[in-house]
């Protein structure tokens, strides 16, 4: 179960970029990455939904599975929607955000299987590359889900936040570093 603080309490903490987590009965401050890697519970999707969220981030913005979309979305989307972070928050999208994401998944899902019998997370390369290529230009037959191109754009846009998002990320682009007021962290890494 995740303890989710107030943004107040956490940016009171020096905590920007960390998630907060009840591990074992303790509270930890985690990356994404780390949160996956501890195995942290899912508190907001299924198995399945984080399958599938996983592959079409990876596919988005490789490296995205490993710098934990998983972890970041499903804390984000059991957030209070006044400390959620995710970008949907500013779309005009009207909380709880979490029906966008399970209808986006499920809709993927059926698509996957209703085209090459699978789900999407187990879909190889050009089957995985077609269907996302159709979901960003919003023609999948029979989809279900939110606007095929404002799910596409919203997945990519959480797969760039948390591969991305840091100094460490902006280095692994050849970015130069700019932000207006530095955080006190980056994801994971000691204030």
């Amino acid at each position: 179960m995740h303890a989710h603080p107030t943004r107040r309490e956490l940016l009171k903490a020096g905590g920007v970029g960390l998630l907060t987590f009840t591990l074992g009965g303790s509270v930890v401050k985690l990356s994404p990455a780390e949160a996956q890697a501890a195995g942290v519970p899912l508190a907001a999707l299924t198995r399945e939904e984080a399958d599938t969220l996983a592959a079409l981030g990876e596919r988005l913005v490789p490296g995205s599975r490993e710098a934990g979309v998983v972890a970041f979305v499903d804390y984000q989307l059991a957030a209070s929607s006044g400390d959620c972070m995710l970008m949907l928050q500013y779309l005009g999208v009207d909380p709880p955000f979490t029906p966008f994401y399970r209808e986006g998944l499920a809709a993927l899902n059926v698509a996957a299987r209703a085209l090459y019998k699978l789900p999407f997370a187990e879909l190889q390369d050009a089957p995985a590359d077609a269907l996302v290529d159709a979901l960003a230009e919003g023609k999948i037959e029979g989809w279900t889900g939110p606007p095929p191109p404002l799910f596409y754009f919203v997945v990519r846009n959480d797969a760039c936040d948390v591969t991305y998002g840091t100094e460490k990320g902006f280095a692994a682009l050849g970015v130069p570093y700019a932000a207006h007021i530095t955080p006190p962290s980056a994801w994971g890494e000691p204030s």
